[in-house]
């Protein structure tokens, strides 16, 4: 007589019949061991100059000529920001564009010095920063001095 089986006994087979703390030492050795061989090759096919975790080799544009990210411009003379009477006020920006006919913009750079500027003819341009207090704030990341 033939025995019954079900249609999966023929399609699945034990995978071993190790147990499975012996199954467990040996998929860890082998990962070390493979872990250690493609280390070995990687660090081996040059210096490592060309490679950067997170792209820390880059070499970012120049502030002074990224025009994608700073989008938005203004004209107007840079004045220094007077300091506020009681000073815990919160002030937003280091510096004021001002403009004839039109709201001053507040500045703040953390690529340009803009005290360089102080009471010049410029363009500045940044990105609109969303502003508390002030109508329009600014970060400047490329300033041009009109003549």
């Amino acid at each position: 007589m033939e025995e019954k089986t079900t249609p999966y006994e023929n399609i699945t087979k034990h995978f071993s019949n190790m147990s499975p703390i012996r199954m467990l030492i040996v998929v860890a050795v082998a990962a070390i061991l493979l872990g250690t061989v493609t280390g070995y090759i990687l660090s081996s096919k040059g210096s490592g100059a060309n490679i950067s975790p997170l792209g820390a080799n880059k070499t970012p544009a120049a502030p002074q000529q990224d025009t994608r990210t700073f989008r938005d411009f203004a004209e107007g003379t840079i004045q220094a920001r007077p300091q506020p009477k009681n000073p815990t006020e919160y002030v937003e920006g280091t510096h004021l564009l001002a403009r004839e006919g039109a709201v001053p913009v507040a500045l703040t750079s953390s690529v340009v010095d803009l005290s360089q500027y102080e009471d010049k003819k410029v363009k500045v341009f940044g990105e609109t920063q969303k502003a508390i207090k002030e109508g329009w704030l600014m970060d400047v990341g490329k300033i041009e001095e009109i003549k």
